[in-house]
């Protein structure tokens, strides 16, 4: 049985999907380098079947990541599955602006990742310094997914619907909840609609069905002084943190320019 090499693979990669994908695609699959295969393009390729699977399955609109299975947020190397959301570069302007606030903390640092899914932003805390970290989810199939990826980090695993089953205070509450409208529920693209958890996705009518309940009810869970930091898409988010009691509440844009980041304190008594 003919073998095809990685040139025969390429070629056939290129022409359906871009060149640019396709050697990612066969990369992951011979777990090689770019500069690897570009050097070998004669090497065989054993698995040569499953990479033109692999093609079929991104050109039907899967995305990369779940057809690799892993990527990479913030150094860590993540697993990626249907259960839950894949990370995306904004989170990590998230967790960026949250790792510079936990760094004017002194003694036991407390931190609690609400909607954590996949757990990306639990496992970047946990491994970025002496923290505790506690990592919730309504659902449990993404909760599953997080200890997967967070399992040897120290974090707490907790299933509830925000914090229903959460008993403790913290220094931060961390969160990038499901927020996309109806409207741009409707608009999004299949690649996201068809494959990613609407249940991480949907937020509602005007996006802050999420915002309505976390946003008050996190003053109760912060100690004072604490920071409540959100991954928005309405920006109204600002407006409710301010209504609800939260001191230098501030705004941040993303790579697009989009406000992204919201994040406030809780004042001392």
């Amino acid at each position: 049985m003919t073998v095809l090499t990685i040139e025969e693979c390429l070629k056939h990669g290129t022409a359906e999907i871009g060149r640019r994908d396709a050697m990612l695609l066969l990369c992951h699959l011979q777990g090689c380098t770019t500069a690897h295969a570009m050097l070998n393009e004669n090497e065989p390729v054993p698995q040569y079947k499953k990479f033109l699977q692999y093609v079929q399955r991104y050109k039907s609109g899967e995305p990369m990541q779940y057809i690799i299975g892993h990527w990479d947020f913030m150094g860590h190397t993540l697993k990626v599955d249907g259960r839950a959301l894949i990370p995306r570069p904004e989170t990590e302007l998230l967790v960026e602006g949250a790792l510079k606030f936990l760094q004017t903390k002194i003694g036991e640092i407390t931190v609690l990742d609400l909607c954590t899914g996949s757990g990306c932003i639990a496992a970047a805390i946990a491994g970025a310094g002496e923290y505790s970290v506690t990592a919730v989810d309504i659902s449990t199939d993404a909760l599953s997914l997080a200890q997967e990826n967070g399992g040897g980090l120290g974090i707490e695993f907790v299933q509830s619907d925000l914090f229903a089953n959460v008993r403790e205070v913290f220094d931060l509450i961390i969160s990038n909840p499901p927020y996309i409208t109806d409207k741009e529920m409707a608009e999004l693209s299949p690649t996201v609609l068809d494959y990613e958890p609407h249940l991480a996705l949907h937020g509602g009518m005007d996006g802050m069905d999420i915002y309505r309940m976390l946003i008050p009810e996190s003053l109760k869970f912060l100690k004072p002084g604490g920071a409540l930091f959100l991954e928005i898409g309405p920006p109204q988010v600002k407006d409710s943190m301010q209504q609800a009691g939260f001191a230098d509440v501030q705004l941040k844009n993303d790579y697009a320019g989009l406000p992204r980041i919201v994040y406030g304190v809780k004042q001392y008594v």
